[in-house]
C-alpha cells in the first residue's frame, strides 16, 4: 500500500494524503478524517525518505553500541552492566520527547557502514554514539557529512572545521582523583591501579586522575602497580592477579569501573586474601550490583541516567532547533563509601 493507492481509496489527490500524513494545517478537518480512516484501514506507514523530501524529520533516534567488549560474544549488550541501562534509559527519554529508538550494535568487521546508511537514508535522524574509541575518524567523518550526532566518552575535539556535535562524559579524572585520595586518606601508600581500555578517553583521564593524587601525596607511581583491564570482568580478574602475584607489598587497588572491581575480587578471594582486611578495593560507575555484592563496593557514582538524560534531550534538541555550535557536557561523580576500603594503621 502506497501513498497514491491511499490516495484513490479516499478519494483526494496524492499531495492531500502527502498533507495529512506530515500534519500541513491547510486540510479540512472532514477530508483529514476521512482520509486518516483510510490510512488506519489499510495500515499504511510512510516511508522514513518521503517525509524527509516533504520537510518533515523522522522521529528515531539511533543509539549505536561501539566495539562491545572485544569479540564476538552472543548477547553482550544485555549482559553489560553499562550498555544496557544506558540503551533502557535511552529508550525511555525517548519515548517521553515521541521519539523512537534503533539500536545498532556495531563490530570491527562491518565497522561503520550501517550506522552511515541509516544516517544518509534518514531512517534515523540522529544518533548517539556510546562505546567508542577515543577520536574515532569513522565518526568524524559522520560529523562533517552532516549527520547530528552525541558522542559518549569522547574527547573535546580541536578541529574547528570537525562540524556540530556534541559530547556527553562523567568527570573522569575527578572520579578518579577522589577515589584514589580516599585509599590515601585510609592510609594506604602502595595503591595499584587497574586501567581501564586504553583507547578510550575514559580510561586514558582515569588514569591520569589516578596518577594526579598520587604525585600529590609524594607516593611512587610503579609501572608494576598499573595494569590495563579493558573494562570487562575477566579483565579485571586477570589484572589483579598480575598485580598481586608480582608485587606482595600492594594494599589497596583502585579498578577504572566497577565490573573489573568484582572481576579483581575474585581473583583476590581466590588468592586466599581478605576485602578489606588485606586488600581494599575502590571500583568506578556504582552500577547496581556494586552495593549488594560482599562486601559492598566502595566507588565512584556516575549518574548514567543523567548521562542519557543529557544526550538524548541534546540530539532532540539538535534534530529539531538545530545548535549553533559544538556543546560539551560534563556529569559529576560522587564518592560512596562502602564495605572494601578500609583504614589501615
Amino acid at each position: 500500500m502506497n501513498s497514491k493507492e491511499i490516495a484513490k481509496l479516499a478519494g483526494v489527490s496524492r499531495s492531500t494524503v502527502s498533507k495529512i500524513v506530515n500534519d500541513y494545517a491547510n486540510v479540512s478537518d472532514k477530508t483529514r478524517k476521512e482520509v486518516i480512516e483510510v490510512i488506519k484501514k489499510y495500515g499504511y506507514v510512510p516511508h522514513a525518505s518521503a517525509r524527509n523530501l516533504a520537510g518533515k524529520f523522522n522521529k528515531m533516534i539511533g543509539v549505536f553500541i561501539t566495539d562491545v567488549n572485544h569479540d564476538s560474544k552472543k548477547l553482550r549488550v544485555i549482559e553489560s552492566d553499562y550498555f544496557s541501562p544506558f540503551t533502557t534509559a535511552a529508550i525511555d527519554y525517548a519515548d517521553e520527547l515521541g521519539y523512537n529508538v534503533l539500536v545498532l550494535v556495531i563490530d570491527k568487521n562491518r565497522e561503520f557502514e550501517k550506522a552511515r546508511k541509516l544516517l544518509y537514508n534518514k531512517t534515523v535522524s540522529g544518533g548517539i554514539f556510546i562505546g567508542a574509541e577515543n577520536n574515532v575518524q569513522e565518526i568524524f567523518k559522520l560529523i562533517k557529512s552532516g549527520c547530528k550526532l552525541v558522542i559518549i566518552d569522547q574527547e573535546k575535539c580541536k578541529d574547528k572545521t570537525l562540524g556540530k556535535h556534541i559530547i556527553v562524559n562523567s568527570k573522569n579524572l575527578e572520579g578518579a582523583y577522589n577515589a584514589t585520595k580516599h585509599l590515601i586518606e585510609y592510609g594506604h601508600k602502595n595503591i595499584a591501579h587497574i586501567c581501564g581500555d586504553m583507547n578510550k578517553f575514559s580510561g586514558l583521564k582515569r588514569l591520569e586522575g589516578y596518577k594526579k593524587a598520587m604525585i600529590e601525596a609524594g607516593l611512587p607511581i610503579e609501572n608494576e602497580c598499573i595494569v590495563e583491564g579493558d573494562f570487562t570482568e575477566n579483565g579485571g580478574y586477570e589484572s589483579a592477579k598480575k598485580l598481586l602475584k608480582n608485587n606482595k607489598k600492594i594494599t589497596a587497588i583502585f579498578a577504572s569501573s566497577d565490573t573489573m572491581a568484582i572481576g579483581a575480587i575474585k581473583a583476590i578471594k581466590e588468592m586466599g586474601l581478605v576485602i578489606p582486611d588485606n586488600i581494599s578495593i575502590v571500583g568506578y560507575d556504582d552500577i547496581k550490583i556494586a552495593s549488594y555484592i560482599s562486601p559492598s563496593l566502595t566507588t565512584i557514582r556516575v549518574s548514567i541516567l543523567n548521562m542519557v538524560s543529557i544526550a538524548v534531550k541534546s540530539l532532540v534538541d539538535f534534530i529539531e532547533k538545530d545548535i549553533k555550535s559544538s556543546k560539551y557536557n560534563t556529569v559529576p561523580t560522587e564518592l560512596i563509601i562502602r564495605e572494601s576500603s578500609k583504614k589501615i594503621i
